[in-house]
């Protein structure tokens, strides 16, 4: 076997930590990161806090640095003399490293003090845009004067995202509209920058923003549909390519579109297929497995002189037709086709039991299943179909033969028929609960022991109660 090869002791130093040390700003932080600066700003003030009188917090590194200093001490830092009403600088005019520190100091009179020496720093930008939303009135508008008399155009474009990252604070909202109308127009190569923050409100104003600014193409409005987390950012992209859909749909923007995972992404694009001059294909959404979808294809196709029961009929027609689609069968219901429960009755016996399962559901909502229909059901080997049927047996569960219900949950029996028959027996009497139950309190399914258990120790109503 190989040997290893012995490392060096390695140590990771905080930015706080690599800015007290002298180094730079860019070898501190990702300074391209907007988060980075805010969490910077924020380490910072905790490192130069004062806690009960004594000194700031110290941070004792226990190995040592590259550059060979053994410890980091925050005791040396700069900080806000009383006396002297001024930062006691290690040297005057101060390092970048050193003025970023004070201009995150926890005193605001530090701050402040930091602000006079900003000004010609571009790398220091960033934290002048964060003072811009401090907390403090005093150091707030000496911070705003500074900025808006250092700021240019393409520097401001790069403060952007985190000008947007700021606007979530009370007062943020001027750091953004300073930095946009100095900016301009903005380059597209900012976009990505903008849309990936690990905050949901930074990534909805970034798409509101990208939008006005007209930064997205329909590429990348695409993929944010398919791909954003956030269901605002989807939302608003839709709209916006819904909105560049001409007619005859000649670029095809609708396509992917009505393939998303989203089921509300693809209504929308359904609905805009009459828009494109594209409304006969909604006959091929008429099946979709969402309500809302399948809801806007007959849209659609009302408006475009075509009935939409009839193509349910000739999807439903054939009881043993392979790779029938559920949602066909709940399209034919919600359309009122004359019919529609003779058409869905045979259904129930379909070899798929994710069709036996949606014919169920659907003579439920046309009201058109009786309770022998839906207790032969609870039978079925396939448990969607046994939960379906346990759901529409509820209303006439006090109806059934109390025998049948104490064989659903008798031992022996499938685990996803015994467990809706318990389901049913909790929708019964507790009389009838504590009678079936009695025999299979050491049942070896725990949900049905534990049932039993429960119900040995319920208390029965009073005499003459609804229980």
């Amino acid at each position: 076997m190989r040997p290893l090869v012995p490392l060096s002791p390695t140590l990771y130093l905080p930015p706080q930590d690599r800015l007290l040390l002298g180094k730079p700003l860019t070898a501190a932080l990702d300074t391209a990161e907007p988060d980075a600066w805010v969490d910077l700003d924020r380490r910072i003030a905790t490192a130069t806090a004062w806690r009960t009188g004594v000194r700031p917090l110290r941070y004792l590194l226990r190995e040592r640095y590259a550059d060979g200093n053994g410890s980091v001490d925050w005791a040396a830092a700069p900080r806000w003399d009383e006396e002297a009403h001024d930062v006691t600088w290690s040297r005057f005019p101060p390092s970048e490293a050193e003025t970023a520190l004070v201009l995150c100091h926890d005193r605001w009179q530090a701050r402040e003090a930091a602000l006079a020496l900003t000004p010609g720093r571009p790398a220091l930008l960033p934290l002048l845009l964060v003072r811009c939303a401090d907390s403090r009135p005093r150091v707030r508008e000496r911070a705003r004067s500074v900025l808006a008399a250092d700021l240019g155009g393409p520097a401001a474009a790069e403060l952007v995202p985190l000008a947007l990252r700021l606007s979530l604070r009370p007062h943020g909202d001027w750091a953004l509209e300073r930095v946009l109308a100095v900016a301009g127009p903005l380059p597209p190569s900012l976009a990505p920058r903008i849309l990936t923050s690990p905050l949901a409100q930074v990534r909805v104003l970034g798409v509101r923003l990208c939008l006005e600014r007209g930064l997205l193409t329909p590429a990348g409005l695409t993929d944010l549909v398919l791909t954003a987390p956030d269901r605002a950012v989807r939302r608003l992209c839709t709209d916006a390519l819904l909105a560049r859909v001409s007619p005859g749909d000649p670029e095809r923007l609708l396509d992917p579109l009505l393939a998303a995972s989203s089921a509300v992404t693809r209504s929308s694009a359904v609905t805009a297929l009459h828009r494109a001059g594209r409304g006969r294909e909604a006959a091929g959404h008429v099946s979709d497995p969402s309500a809302g979808v399948r809801s806007a294809a007959r849209l659609v196709l009302r408006m475009e002189g075509r009935e939409s029961g009839e193509l349910y009929r000739a999807l439903c027609a054939g009881p043993d037709a392979p790779g029938l689609a559920p949602g066909a069968l709940f399209g034919l219901a919600e359309s009122g086709a004359p019919g529609a429960a003779a058409l869905l009755r045979p259904l129930t016996a379909h070899p798929e039991g994710r069709v036996r399962a949606a014919a169920l559901a659907a003579l439920r909502m046309l009201d058109a299943v009786s309770p022998d229909t839906l207790m032969a059901a609870m039978d079925d080997p396939h448990p969607p179909v046994v939960r379906t049927a346990r759901k529409a047996l509820v209303p006439y569960v006090l109806l059934v033969p109390e025998e049948w219900l104490a064989a659903l949950v008798a031992p022996g029996r499938p685990r996803h028929v015994r467990r809706s028959g318990l389901r049913l027996l909790c929708a019964h009497s507790l009389a009838l609960r504590k009678r079936v139950l009695a025999a299979l309190e050491e049942d070896e399914d725990p949900e049905v022991a534990h049932e039993a258990q429960r119900a040995r120790y319920e208390p029965l109503p009073p005499a003459g109660s609804d229980g």
